[in-house]
C-alpha cells in the first residue's frame, strides 16, 4: 500500500511540472466565444456534413465543406491521412444568433489519381478545444465520396432508323455512354431539344424514346444526348419514317347498264384515296371495280302472216278470210299487229243487191283495235238488212268477253281456299303452342316472369314458371333399363315421352334469414358458417346461419363510405400506413395488395375490397362475349390517395390451354351510391404507352396493377375464327330434411371462381341445403351448343316428376346471360317402398361436344350420413394461394386469414432498396430489371414498367403478388443466378439468416 501511494504521489508532481497554463487561458477564452457557461453541454455537434459524392471536373477540385456548433476546430481525414482545412472562419446564424465554425478543403485530382485504394473519401473531425491529437476527443461527420467526373464518347446502344405505321407505337433505342455522375439523357428531333414535360414524348428508365400514337409530323431525325458535369454527347442521327397504309375509299353507286336491251353490264368504283399510300406504305388489297351483268330481253314487235283462202259463198252472198299477227308473234313487250284479222266481202260480184254487211275484225288478244276503222273492210249496211235483224255480230269480241268473266270466277275462289287454309293454319299453331306451354316450366337462376306474373301448374303439382327455355332442337330420349324395372315408369307401347326443360327454383321450405346491408357507416360482426376442412368426412350440412347481431360492431367505419349495398360477408377493410399490407376475401379467392410506399408517409388511410354478386351490377355482355371473373370493387375512390399501383389478384374462369380468347378488362369510375357504368379499360396484348394498368394474366389468376380504386372485371370473347373454353363448375344440392314422397335436386352450374361458388354455398345455407356431391369441373366451349343434363340409375322405387328425365340450358344463358346462382331442378317422386335413401347419377355434357362431359354421383343416404365435403374448391382441380393479410385494422375478421408469423411481404424494405439500386440502372448486357421482368414472365407489355421511377420496385411489388409459396425467395436468388447478377443474389444471401 505505502508503495502505490508513492507512485501515485510521483506521478502527481509530473503532470503539475508539466501543465500548461496557457492552456488552462485557452480553455476559458473558447468557452467565452461559445458563450456557454462551464457548466452547459459543449459537445460539438455538426450542421453540415459531407455530401454523398463530390465530383471533380477536369483541373477544377472539389471542395469539401463542414459546420458545426460548439467547435473550436475542425480538420479533415481523406482517404486516411488528415488534412488542414483550407479555410476556417465562425460565422453567425441570422435566425437563430448561433455561432457556427465553417471549415472547407480542395481535393485536387492528383490527389485522387494517386490514390489506389478504391474510393477516395473524405470526413470531418469537431472539437471543443484546440488541443488534442488529430481524430482524438472530436466527433466524426459521415464520409463522401470524391470522384473524377467523366463521360465516355461511344454510346452503348444507338438509335437506329426506323419505319412505324401511323397510329402505331414508336421506341428509339439508347442507351446512353459510361460516366460519372451517372448521365442524363436527352434527345433531339432536326437538332431541335424534345420536351418531355407534355407527356407526348416519353423517355424511359433506360434512356428509349417513346411516342404512343406516332403521327406524320412525327417524322424526322432524331438524336440521343447524353450529360452530366464532365460533358455533352450526342450519337448518330437515325431516320424515323411514319408510313401509311393504303385504304379504300367507299364504294361509288352503281352506273346504268351498258345496253338498253340484251346483255350489257353494269360498274361500280372505288379508289385507293382513304389515305392514299405514303412513305412506303402497302397499296390496298383487292379490285377498284366490281361489275355485274344486266340487261333485259329485246321487245319483238308482231307481223301478220298470210291471208287464209277465202271461204264458200253464204247464203247472205258474203265470204270471209283470217290472218294471224305470228309472223312473228309479239313477244316481250313487243307492240301487236295494227290492222284487223278478220276481212270479208261479196262473192257474187254484185248480184245479190243490198244485201252488204259490215265486217268488224278485231284483234283476239288484242281488243283495243277493234274500233280501229279500215276503208278496205267498212262496207254499207242495207236497209233492209237492218230491218230484219240482218247485221252480222261479231264473234271474236264475244269470245274474248266470255274468257274474261271465266279467268275472274277461278281468282275469286282461289282466293276464298286460300284465306280459309290460312285460318285452319293459325288455329292449329296457337293450339299447339298453347298445350306445348301447358307442359314446360323455366327457371334460370332469379329470372323474373315475362309478362304476367301468374304461376302454372303442371301436371304433378309443382309451382313452375311461365318462362320458356329457347329450345330449338328436338331430343330423342331412349329409354333407360335399370335392373329392376318398375312397370309404372315404363311408357305404354314404347311410345317416349315429350321432353320438358324445367330450370325450378329451391323448392325448400324453410326460414331465410334477411341479408342484412351495410348502413351508417358500421358493419356488423356477422360470422359466416366455417366450411368443413378438406380432410373432414364427407359431410355437408347447410343450415342457416343465426340471425346476426347488428349492435355487435368492432370496426367502426365513419370514414369510409361503403356502397350501400355490400353484403356482409363479401366485404372487408383495413387501415393503412406507409407499410402498406394486404387485403384478402379467402372464401372468394380475392387480394389486394398495398406495397410500401402505397399509402403518403406520416398518413392512414382505410381501404375497402369487395365482390359483387348482385346481377344488376354485372356488366350487360353483347353477343359473344362472356365475364370470366367476379365482380370486384375497391375504394375509397378519391383522387390522390395512392402514391403507387396496388395489386389486384383474383381468379378467373377462362381457359387458356386451349387459346382463343381476347381478354378485355372493363372499369366503372362511379361512386359507390351509384350503379356502375362499365366501359372496356383495356384489351390484353393490345395496350399502348398511355394504359394506366397492368394486367398480368396467370392460367388460374389475374393480377392488375392500378392507381384508381374502382369497379373491376374480366370479360372474354373469341378472336375471329377461335372457339374459346370457359371452365364451369357443377354443384348438386337437396333439402337436409328427410325425403318422404317427394325429393328435389338442384344442380348449379356457376364460373370455376371461388367466389361463385362460395355465392353459391351462401344461397343453399339460407334454404338449408345439404351438397350432395363433390364440385366438379366441365370444360364449355364457344359455339352455340347448349349444356344437357339427365339423370340416370334412379333408385328403385323412384321416378322422376318430369315427361323424360332429360334437361337443357341454352348456350346463350351461361355464355352470355348475367345470372350468378344459374340452375335447374329434377323432382323425384315415390311411387312404391318406404326408403327414404335416393341415389342416381347426373350426365352432365355439351351438346355436340361428347369429349365434354361430367358425371354427378348422388348418394343420399340420410340414415348414414355420408355426404361429400366442400370445404373448398382446391378439392378439384384449382388450387388456392395462401392468405396472408396486415398489419392493420380489419372488418370481418371471420373473412380474414392472418399470418401466423406477421410477414407482410416476403422482401424486407432493406433488401427492395438494394435490388433496385442494383438493377434499376441499364446496362449493355441487359441483365438489368429487363432481364428480371423477362425472367418473371412479366415482359408482356415492359412499357408500363420503363415509364417507371423504379421499373424494379414494380416487378418486385408485382411478384410479391403472384408468388406466395413457400420456395419464392430461392427462386428469385436462383433467377438473378441464372442472370449473371451475382451482386443481386449476394444481397439476398447476406441477411438470409435474419429474415429468410
Amino acid at each position: 500500500m505505502m508503495g502505490n501511494s508513492v507512485i501515485w504521489k510521483l506521478l502527481w508532481s509530473i503532470f503539475i511540472a508539466n501543465l500548461d497554463f496557457s492552456s488552462t487561458a485557452d480553455f476559458f477564452s473558447d468557452s467565452a466565444l461559445l458563450g456557454k457557461s462551464r457548466f452547459q453541454d459543449d459537445t460539438p455537434k455538426f450542421v453540415q456534413e459531407p455530401d454523398d459524392s463530390y465530383h471533380i471536373v477536369r483541373n477544377k477540385p472539389a471542395t469539401v465543406e463542414c459546420k458545426a456548433i460548439n467547435a473550436v476546430r475542425i480538420n479533415f481525414r481523406c482517404a486516411g491521412q488528415f488534412m488542414e482545412p483550407t479555410h476556417m472562419e465562425n460565422i453567425v446564424d441570422q435566425e437563430t444568433s448561433t455561432k457556427i465554425l465553417s471549415a472547407f478543403v480542395n481535393v485536387e485530382r492528383a490527389d485522387v489519381e494517386e490514390y489506389f485504394g478504391g474510393d477516395f473519401w473524405c470526413e470531418c473531425f469537431a472539437y471543443n478545444t484546440n488541443i488534442g491529437l488529430d481524430g482524438v476527443g472530436g466527433i466524426t461527420s459521415k464520409q463522401g465520396t470524391i470522384e473524377i467526373a467523366y463521360l465516355r464518347k461511344r454510346f452503348e446502344r444507338e438509335p437506329l432508323m426506323t419505319r412505324v405505321q401511323v397510329s402505331k407505337t414508336t421506341q428509339l433505342d439508347c442507351l446512353p455512354p459510361e460516366g460519372k455522375p451517372l448521365p442524363e439523357v436527352f434527345w433531339l428531333k432536326d437538332n431541335v431539344e424534345i420536351n418531355t414535360k407534355d407527356g407526348y414524348y416519353i423517355v424511359s428508365n433506360t434512356g428509349d424514346l417513346l411516342i404512343s400514337q406516332t403521327q406524320l409530323r412525327d417524322m424526322g431525325n432524331y438524336t440521343c444526348g447524353a450529360k452530366n458535369l464532365a460533358a455533352r454527347r450526342l450519337s448518330e442521327s437515325a431516320s424515323l419514317i411514319v408510313y401509311v397504309d393504303g385504304s379504300w375509299s367507299s364504294w361509288s353507286s352503281w352506273t346504268e347498264c351498258s345496253v338498253k336491251c340484251g346483255k350489257g353490264e353494269t360498274r361500280r368504283m372505288r379508289t385507293c384515296t382513304n389515305p392514299a399510300p405514303l412513305n412506303g406504305g402497302a397499296t390496298c388489297v383487292g379490285d377498284s371495280v366490281q361489275t355485274n351483268p344486266c340487261g333485259s330481253i329485246c321487245p319483238v314487235d308482231g307481223r301478220w302472216g298470210a291471208w287464209s283462202s277465202w271461204s264458200t259463198c253464204s247464203t247472205e252472198c258474203q265470204h270471209h278470210r283470217k290472218r294471224y299477227c305470228n309472223d312473228p308473234p309479239a313477244k316481250d313487250g313487243g307492240s301487236y299487229c295494227i290492222g284487223n284479222d278478220l276481212d270479208g266481202g261479196n262473192c257474187t260480184g254484185g248480184r245479190c243487191r243490198g244485201k252488204q254487211i259490215e265486217i268488224i275484225g278485231p284483234s283476239p288478244t288484242n281488243p283495243t283495235n277493234a274500233d280501229a276503222p279500215n276503208p278496205d273492210n267498212v262496207r254499207g249496211i242495207g236497209i233492209e238488212d237492218a230491218d230484219h235483224g240482218l247485221l252480222e255480230q261479231n264473234p271474236s269480241r264475244e269470245a274474248t268477253n266470255t274468257s274474261t268473266n271465266n279467268d275472274t270466277l277461278i281468282m275469286i275462289i282461289g282466293l276464298c281456299i286460300a284465306v280459309v287454309v290460312f285460318v285452319v293454319v293459325i288455329a292449329i299453331v296457337v293450339f299447339l303452342l298453347k298445350r306445348k306451354y301447358q307442359n314446360q316450366g323455366y327457371m334460370a337462376g332469379n329470372i323474373p316472369p315475362i309478362g304476367n306474373a301468374e304461376e302454372k301448374k303442371n301436371k304433378n303439382g309443382q309451382d313452375m314458371m311461365s318462362v320458356q327455355p329457347d329450345l330449338t332442337q328436338q331430343v330423342v330420349v331412349f329409354p333407360h333399363h335399370s335392373a329392376s324395372p318398375s312397370p309404372s315408369i315404363e311408357p305404354p307401347n314404347n311410345n317416349y315421352p315429350t321432353v320438358e326443360n324445367i330450370y325450378d327454383k329451391p323448392d325448400v321450405g324453410l326460414p331465410i334469414y334477411a341479408d342484412h346491408r351495410l348502413s351508417n357507416g358500421s358493419v356488423p360482426n356477422r360470422s359466416s358458417p366455417e366450411l368443413p376442412p378438406p380432410n373432414s368426412p364427407l359431410v355437408m350440412n347447410l343450415v342457416p346461419p343465426n340471425p346476426p347481431n347488428l349492435l355487435d360492431s368492432r370496426h367502426s367505419m365513419s370514414s369510409v363510405q361503403l356502397p350501400a349495398n355490400a353484403e356482409t360477408e363479401a366485404v372487408t377493410w383495413g387501415s393503412f400506413n406507409h407499410s402498406g399490407g394486404r387485403l384478402i376475401l379467402p372464401e372468394s379467392g380475392v387480394c389486394m395488395t398495398i406495397p410500401e410506399g402505397a399509402v403518403k408517409k406520416g398518413h392512414e388511410a382505410e381501404l375497402y375490397l369487395g365482390v359483387w354478386r348482385d346481377d344488376t351490377n354485372r356488366p350487360k355482355t353483347s353477343d359473344g362475349q362472356t365475364i370470366v371473373s367476379p365482380v370486384i370493387v375497391c375504394g375509397p375512390n378519391v383522387p390522390g390517395i395512392l402514391m403507387k399501383p396496388i395489386i389486384l389478384s383474383f381468379h378467373h374462369c377462362a381457359s387458356m390451354r386451349q387459346g382463343g380468347w381476347m381478354l378485355s378488362l372493363y372499369n366503372s369510375d362511379t361512386q359507390p351510391e351509384e350503379a356502375p357504368c362499365w366501359q372496356k379499360l383495356v384489351t390484353l396484348g393490345q395496350e399502348t404507352i398511355n394504359t394506366q394498368v397492368y394486367a398480368q394474366l396467370d392460367p388460374n389468376q389475374c393480377h392488375v396493377m392500378t392507381e384508381h380504386m374502382q369497379w373491376y372485371t374480366l370479360i372474354g370473347e373469341a378472336v375471329p375464327g377461335g372457339r374459346p373454353v370457359k371452365i364451369l363448375r357443377l354443384a348438386a344440392f337437396a333439402s337436409n330434411t328427410p325425403p318422404s314422397v317427394e325429393f328435389s335436386i338442384r344442380v348449379y352450374v356457376v364460373e370455376d371462381t371461388h367466389d361463385a361458388l362460395e355465392g353459391v354455398m351462401q344461397e343453399e345455407r339460407k334454404f338449408g341445403g345439404r351438397l350432395l356431391d363433390k364440385p366438379k369441373q366441365i370444360p364449355f366451349q364457344d359455339g352455340g351448343h347448349n349444356l344437357c343434363l339427365t339423370i340416370e340409375e334412379l333408385t328403385p322405387g323412384w321416378r322422376s316428376k318430369l315427361a323424360a328425365n332429360y334437361q337443357e340450358i341454352p348456350f346463350q344463358h351461361i355464355w352470355s346471360g348475367n345470372q350468378n346462382n344459374l340452375h335447374c331442378s329434377f323432382s323425384l317422386e315415390l311411387v312404391e317402398g318406404s326408403s327414404p335413401n335416393v341415389s342416381c347419377k347426373i350426365q352432365v355434357y355439351q351438346k355436340a361436344i361428347l369429349s365434354n362431359r361430367q358425371v354427378l354421383n348422388i348418394q343420399n343416404n340420410f340414415n348414414k350420413e355420408k355426404l361429400p365435403s366442400c370445404s373448398t374448391p382446391s378439392s378439384t382441380l384449382k388450387g388456392r394461394t395462401s392468405t396472408v393479410t396486415t398489419n392493420s385494422s380489419s372488418g370481418f375478421s371471420s373473412m380474414l386469414t392472418l399470418d401466423p408469423h406477421g410477414n407482410n411481404f416476403r422482401l424486407p424494405p432493406h433488401i427492395r432498396q438494394k435490388l433496385c439500386l442494383l438493377l434499376d440502372q441499364p446496362n449493355a448486357r441487359g441483365n438489368d430489371w429487363r432481364m428480371l421482368a423477362q425472367a418473371l414472365t412479366v415482359d408482356r407489355y415492359v412499357q408500363y414498367f420503363a415509364t417507371k421511377s423504379s421499373p424494379t420496385e414494380h416487378i418486385l411489388n408485382l411478384w410479391e403478388a403472384r408468388h406466395r409459396e413457400e420456395s419464392a425467395i430461392t427462386d428469385l436468388m436462383n433467377i438473378f443466378r441464372v442472370m449473371g447478377r451475382m451482386d443481386a443474389a449476394a444481397v439476398m444471401e447476406k441477411d438470409i439468416g435474419a429474415w429468410l
